[in-house]
């Protein structure tokens, strides 16, 4: 199993024990030794996703924010994977597409390299760093300010900057999904967000249905806003309905 594969067990571990365990006891339950486990906690650390205390470690406590991208990029990544096998068959040669900088939409780039002439504008580094090697595909990544936790650039430039395109695809994810409509974790990034919508021809909302039980404090838009949604499986029957209702096309 790689790191990554280790990393989400270790979380599944901690997340089933209130949020700690013993180092001995991950290692039981992971079936690792001490050494390794101890590495996947050191990266765990750096991330801001664990803490680790005389031979315990425990998770970092989430909120309503904008998550760790270490965190975001192997939480839930089978469900992240679903979801854009899903999207593949939206994807089409000579598009212009706006992908934000989610850890979701990310899944997204290995199929982006198989289509032919794609242009790209996102605010992601880590999404720009993926595409890096494609051939026949053009990417912009926006101007503006560098956010650490999420390795995406957000502000005013890079809202302007998007303003400049019109794409036929805005891809994006969300931190929350409620009744109440679709949140972000944070405002900056809410906004560049804002600004695909608002210059794309249509919207594809990719959530998976843990995103029911979490939290956003920023408002992102109403689900009127959003032409295709496309998750890994049915949310509560509450919201399945309201989206049935607002949503054209749900995958």
């Amino acid at each position: 199993m790689d790191s990554n594969g280790r990393k989400q067990q270790i979380l599944d571990v901690l997340n089933k024990s209130n949020g700690i365990s013993s180092i001995d006891g991950l290692c039981h339950r992971v079936f690792a030794s001490r050494s390794t486990i101890r590495r996947d906690l050191i990266a765990l650390e750096e991330e801001g996703i664990v803490k680790r205390s005389h031979g315990y470690v425990s998770v970092i406590e989430k909120s309503a924010n904008e998550s760790p991208i270490g965190m975001r990029r192997i939480e839930n990544l089978d469900k992240k994977q679903i979801i854009a096998g899903k999207t593949a068959p939206l994807l089409k040669d000579g598009m212009v597409i706006f992908l934000d900088s989610s850890s979701t939409v990310c899944q997204l780039a290995p199929l982006l390299k198989l289509r032919h002439n794609i242009t790209i504008i996102t605010n992601g580094i880590n999404i720009a760093n993926e595409l890096s090697n494609a051939q026949d595909l053009k990417c912009f990544l926006c101007p503006g300010v560098l956010k650490h936790k999420s390795l995406s650039i957000v502000g005013e430039f890079a809202s302007s900057f998007i303003k400049n395109f019109n794409a036929e695809l805005a891809i994006i994810s969300c931190k929350a999904i409620n009744t109440k409509g679709i949140f972000e974790g944070d405002d900056s990034q809410g906004l560049v967000k804002k600004s695909m919508i608002e210059n794309a021809n249509k919207t594809v909302l990719l959530c998976d249905n843990t995103k029911e039980e979490a939290g956003g404090f920023f408002k992102l838009t109403d689900f009127r806003d959003i032409d295709v949604l496309i998750s890994n499986g049915q949310f509560s029957t509450e919201l399945d309905e309201i989206l049935s209702k607002n949503i054209s096309k749900i995958i």
